[in-house]
């Protein structure tokens, strides 16, 4: 039975609403951000890992390879952050991610005000901003696929078909292209092992 976390309707019109307050803010940080680009995929991992979507872990992942983030790093801070050592300003950022995620949105005073001891008005402004984006990807991917295993018979026992089905169609452009993308680039790794072996 499928299990991850999916939208409602409210919730779905909840992320939108504030993707649309904060898609200036994201605009913003994508042309002239005021945090690293590294900090920003290893946030949306961190939020990512607790919402479990295949499509941001597999997307982000790769730019945060990009980005020069130590993905094996930050996957054991994620298991076991007293485990690790991070950078005081990425543990806070990335344990924010995470309470933002179980909290789905409604984030403790306590956590605000760790955040706000690291990083400055303008940079919790964008950090929010790449949160709603990731949030409503994580569970737009899930939701996409609560419908993908309904069809194959093993329908979410607290999802509903026009829920899914809405969520599906907004999102469906965005996470298709991801899956072909993560495909074709599984199928090329599966190419070259095979030409390295048959030399």
């Amino acid at each position: 039975m499928f299990k991850k976390r999916t939208y409602t309707i409210a919730g779905f019109g909840r992320s939108l609403l504030m993707n649309l307050l904060y898609g200036p803010r994201l605009v913003t940080a994508i042309i002239r951000p005021s945090t690293s680009a590294a900090l920003r995929e290893q946030v949306m991992l961190g939020c990512t890992s607790v919402n479990e979507c295949r499509y941001c872990d597999w997307f982000h992942t790769q730019m945060a390879l990009k980005n020069a983030v130590d993905i094996k790093e930050l996957n054991q801070f994620l298991a076991n952050p007293e485990g690790t050592s991070l950078p005081e300003e990425t543990a806070v950022a990335v344990l924010y991610a995470q309470h933002f995620a179980e909290s789905q949105g409604k984030v403790s005073k306590d956590a605000s005000e760790r955040l706000k001891k690291v990083f400055n008005w303008w940079q919790r402004l964008e950090i929010h901003a790449y949160l709603h984006a990731i949030y409503m990807g994580n569970l737009s991917g899930n939701t996409f696929d609560a419908l993908l295993s309904r069809f194959k018979g093993s329908p979410k026992a607290d999802s509903s078909l026009f829920t899914e089905l809405v969520v599906s169609i907004v999102a469906s452009p965005i996470l298709l292209r991801i899956a072909y993308r993560a495909r074709k680039a599984s199928d090329s790794r599966f190419t070259s092992k095979a030409e390295t072996s048959s030399d």
